[in-house]
Formats: C-alpha cells, sequence, structure tokens
C-alpha cells in the first residue's frame, strides 16, 4: 500500500531506491522531456520564471464513492450471522483436527489441504469484512469492540484447531512426501504452497508455543499497537490558518505535496511537525519500541539469521539478493539522490521562482509543459486510469472499471479513515477492495493505477 506520511517525511537515503527507477526511467522515450530539460539546464543557471497556477475547488468529499461490503453475504459487523458463521467454522476446524492430525501420512495430503483451504476461506471472509469495515471507522468505539472480540474468537480457532497443520506439513519425511505425489499426481497443484510451509520448519516452534502465540495475537504483538497507532493518526487534526477549518492528516499532506507555492508546503510540514510533536510522538515511541523488540526476540527465538531474514523468507528471497539490492542502493543510490534532487531545484526554479530548496519541497509537484496543477475530478481520474490500462491491457482495464462500477474503491480522504493506501485481495469471487485517500492531486491519480494493479 501506499503512505503519504512515510513519503512526506522520510529522509533521502530511504528514497534512493525510488531514484534508481528514475534513472532507468530516463532511458524510456516517455521520459524523453526529462532527459531534454537536464541537458538544457546543465550548461546554465537555473534562473526563475514563476508560473502562477489556479487550483480548481476539491470535491465534496461526501459525493465520493464508498465502498458496499454487500458482497461478503453480512448485514453489518454487528450481525448475528457473523457468530453463527464463526461457529460453524469452528465446528469445521474441530472436525479437521480430529479427522487428520497425526495421519497426514498415512491419508490424502491434497484433501487434506482442500479441507484446510475452504475453512481458511471462511475464517478470511470474517477477518476481512471486519478489516475493511473498520478501516473507514476508526473512530466507531463499538465497532472496535466488537472487532476485537471477534478477532479473539478467531484466533482461539485457529490455535486450537489449525495451527498444527502447518507445522506437521513441515515435519513430513520427504520419503512420505515424495510418496503423496507420486500417489496423486494432481497434489503437484499445491507444491508452491506445500513449499512454503516446509520452509518454515527449522524456525517453527513446539505446538504449545505457536498455539500460545496464536490465541494471544489480538493482545500482544504488532497488530494491537499497528492498529492503536492508525486510529491515533486518523483522530488528528491540523489548522493551517486560525480562520480555516482543520483538517485530517490525510488532506493536510495532500496539500503540501501538490502545492506550487514554496510558502504553502513550508507551512503545512511546519503544522505536520508540530501536530506530531505532541503526545503522538510518546505513543509513536511506545508502539516502535514495543514491535522492534518484540520482532528483535522472537526472531532470537525462532533462529533467523538477521532481522530481514524471516521477511525474506516469506518472499521467498534469499538475504543474499536482499543485501546486494541494499549494497547497489547505498553505493548507486545516494549520488542518484543528489542528481535528482539537484535537478528538480532547477525545475522549481524555473516553474516557480523557487529561492531556496527546502525539506518540504522535495515532494513538490513538476509542471512541465504547461501542465495545469487543478484538483483532478475522480471520473476524470477513473477515466485517467482506464485509459492507460487500455493502452496495454484491455482485460486489466476491464478489471478496473469492474472495480470502480461494483463499489469495491473507498475514496474519499475522510475523517476516521486509515490513512494511505491499500489493495486488499480478501477471498476469490469477493473482492479484491481498494483504500484510497483521494484528494484530486495527480499523486492521488498515480495511486489509484499503482493500488489498481494489485487487484
Amino acid at each position: 500500500g501506499s503512505n503519504n506520511l512515510s513519503r512526506a517525511l522520510m529522509p533521502p537515503r530511504f528514497f534512493a531506491a525510488l531514484t534508481l527507477i528514475v534513472a532507468i526511467a530516463s532511458t524510456l522515450p516517455s521520459a524523453g522531456f526529462i532527459a531534454a530539460f537536464a541537458q538544457s539546464t546543465s550548461s546554465s543557471s537555473c534562473q526563475a520564471t514563476a508560473t502562477i497556477i489556479n487550483p480548481a475547488a476539491s470535491e465534496n468529499t461526501a459525493d465520493l464513492p464508498r465502498w458496499d461490503l454487500s458482497r461478503f453475504g453480512f448485514a453489518s459487523p454487528f450481525s448475528d450471522e457473523i457468530d453463527s458463521h464463526l461457529e460453524q467454522t469452528a465446528k469445521l476446524a474441530e472436525a479437521f483436527k480430529a479427522k487428520y492430525e497425526g495421519k497426514l501420512g498415512e491419508l490424502s495430503l491434497r484433501s487434506a489441504i482442500q479441507e484446510y483451504e475452504e475453512i481458511s476461506k471462511r475464517k478470511t471472509l470474517v477477518s476481512s469484512y471486519l478489516h475493511l469495515s473498520y478501516d473507514v471507522s476508526l473512530d466507531d468505539d463499538n465497532l472496535k469492540k466488537r472487532k476485537g472480540k471477534l478477532s479473539q474468537r478467531q484466533s482461539e480457532i485457529y490455535g486450537d484447531n489449525l495451527e498444527w497443520f502447518s507445522l506437521d506439513v513441515a515435519e513430513l519425511d520427504d520419503a512420505i512426501l515424495t510418496s503423496q505425489y507420486e500417489n496423486d499426481p494432481s497434489l503437484a497443484e499445491f507444491k508452491s504452497f506445500i513449499d512454503e510451509l516446509r520452509r518454515q520448519k527449522p524456525h517453527n516452534l513446539s505446538k504449545d508455543v505457536e498455539r500460545a502465540l496464536t490465541v494471544r495475537s489480538p493482545y500482544v504483538g504488532t497488530r494491537p499497537l499497528v492498529s492503536f497507532f492508525d486510529k491515533e493518526l486518523s483522530l488528528m487534526r491540523f489548522k493551517l490558518d486560525e480562520d480555516g477549518d482543520e483538517v485530517n492528516m490525510e488532506v493536510l499532506l495532500s496539500r503540501m505535496q501538490s502545492s506550487n507555492d514554496a510558502a504553502v508546503r513550508a507551512k503545512c510540514l511546519k503544522v505536520l511537525n508540530d501536530g506530531l510533536a505532541g503526545s503522538v510522538s510518546r505513543t509513536a515511541a511506545l508502539s516502535l519500541s514495543s514491535v522492534s523488540g518484540g520482532w528483535l526476540i522472537e526472531n532470537k527465538e525462532r533462529n533467523y539469521t538477521n532481522l530481514r531474514s524471516r521477511r525474506n523468507l516469506d518472499n521467498n528471497c534469499p538475504d543474499e539478493v536482499v543485501d546486494s539490492l541494499l549494497v547497489g542502493v547505498r553505493s548507486a543510490g545516494i549520488p542518484l539522490c543528489k542528481r535528482f534532487y539537484t535537478l528538480k531545484k532547477c525545475i522549481l526554479q524555473k516553474t516557480q521562482g523557487l529561492e531556496k530548496f527546502s525539506w518540504s519541497d522535495r515532494n513538490a509537484p513538476i509542471d512541465i509543459g504547461g501542465v495545469s496543477n487543478d484538483k483532478i475530478s475522480w471520473d476524470t481520474a477513473v477515466n485517467m486510469v482506464k485509459k492507460g490500462y487500455s493502452q496495454f491491457s484491455p482485460k486489466m482495464a476491464e478489471m478496473f472499471i469492474s472495480m470502480v462500477d461494483e463499489k469495491r474503491i473507498d475514496v474519499p480522504a475522510a475523517n476516521g479513515k486509515k490513512g494511505g493506501a491499500y489493495c486488499a485481495g480478501v477471498v476469490p469471487g469477493i473482492g479484491p477492495f481498494q483504500l484510497l485517500n483521494f484528494d484530486g492531486t495527480k499523486q492521488d491519480v498515480a495511486t489509484l493505477a499503482h493500488e489498481s494493479g494489485h487487484g
């Protein structure tokens, strides 16, 4: 997903990886104007010729589409249907454990995986529905309590009756697994899933410990801390002018990154920093300390080589590959980053009359060739993205429009909503669903195109 706050506050070192993409893009025909502009400025000073942009009024948040979650089959997060669904899932999970635990070498592994898949889909249906419902209503304490209660029940179901399965598949003797493949060639359909579970074998803990970690997960670890911090950020309000209205953080970041006025950008960043320096900074410090400390201790207990190894293993990417990428970014990325910002400074001096390149100018919009910086309506953004996809994949354009038409995109930068953007896969036939904080900027259009690509 996309995160506007990280883009606004990240230091240049972390931005270096992106500049590698910029360097590659400069070799493409579509980026020719950047290369041409760089050449024109390399031998001359950057004389200021300010361009005046007339921003259009923002689209009314209330008029922007919200997602329709009726596809999940539940009337509301408080519906008794969810409780009934979970209890039926619990019965299926209990029967699954009784049937297969300790017998995977004797019974059909393919059948066991298929039954596990169906139970997992039932479980994911509820968790995804609650997740999406809460992410647009972070200020609803009743919904938070309901979500917490159901999350606890889900963790109990998984810990008591499903946790064992991945551990037993990982522990299967190679000869037994080979025999399963020979007796049922169709099992190869699940080979990538089986391989993923077996890669975790050196890092798995005992069944009792794994169960305890799962059952406690709604209350300890990263999930509750991240959820709490997201809510704290969503509740923050910022005031740019004494007589002006308060805005949430997503709107403030959008104004900072879309304004052609350096003074406005600087003021937005100061207001943001002043706001984050309050009580939320202590919340952030506690969250970071707890999450990083827990991650460090658990990784040591699971015998991972370093702090990145666990994530690399989940991505089926060797540590050596990621280490090589980091070396490349450190050696080539920083000079490219400096080159990028030097070029951007010259562009802003020519187009906006910028006198001094400041921290708040790093994400300033670049307008070359008379491109307007007016606010972009939602309908226009949809048409732009549709046209872009149509040029290389009509099928992707069709899938994108289906997300729009079926109201699977929650669009506005509304109060009480999770920040940033993401595309959640959910379960086949239901999703994907996309969360945005759309404020009509060109960056917002790019985010829509990016997140739609995940779907």
